[in-house]
């Protein structure tokens, strides 16, 4: 993109533009750095949800089967709490995988943000060549 360079008149005014793109690339490399950490910690924390939502609904099926033909009494009473909080852990990871900070759904974001915060950083990089060259002509 050209960026309107001719209307910068003077040094001052390029020295200027040159700050506030400077503090804008400071700003936006730290975000860049940020969100890097985030997806690589993430990533792994995505992996460990998934696996233990299937080591959970391994085990809540597998109860299923059992309480079918068990007979009542505390073992049946014990069992069927566990189904029901294996029923609300289910649920939860669902939820966290979807929405939470390491969801994949999250992942997916954070590495769209990355990538939009590489083209700033190009922009950035091309609006200051151009301010520079503008200041060297003045």
């Amino acid at each position: 993109m050209a960026y309107p360079v001719n209307l910068l008149t003077n040094q001052v005014d390029c020295d200027l533009v040159l700050a506030d793109a400077a503090e804008e690339r400071a700003d936006l490399e730290y975000r860049q750095t940020q969100l890097r950490h985030l997806q690589s910690v993430g990533s792994g924390r995505a992996s460990e949800k998934g696996a233990e939502l299937v080591a959970a609904t391994a085990e809540y099926n597998a109860l299923e089967r059992l309480l079918v033909d068990m007979p009542e009494g505390p073992t049946r009473q014990k069992n069927e709490r566990a189904y029901k909080r294996l029923e609300y852990r289910i649920y939860v990871l669902n939820q966290q995988q979807q929405t939470g900070l390491s969801g994949v759904v999250t992942q997916f974001q954070r590495h769209y943000e990355l990538n939009c915060l590489g083209a700033q950083l190009g922009e950035n990089a091309t609006l200051t060549t151009e301010v520079q060259a503008r200041r060297a002509a003045l």
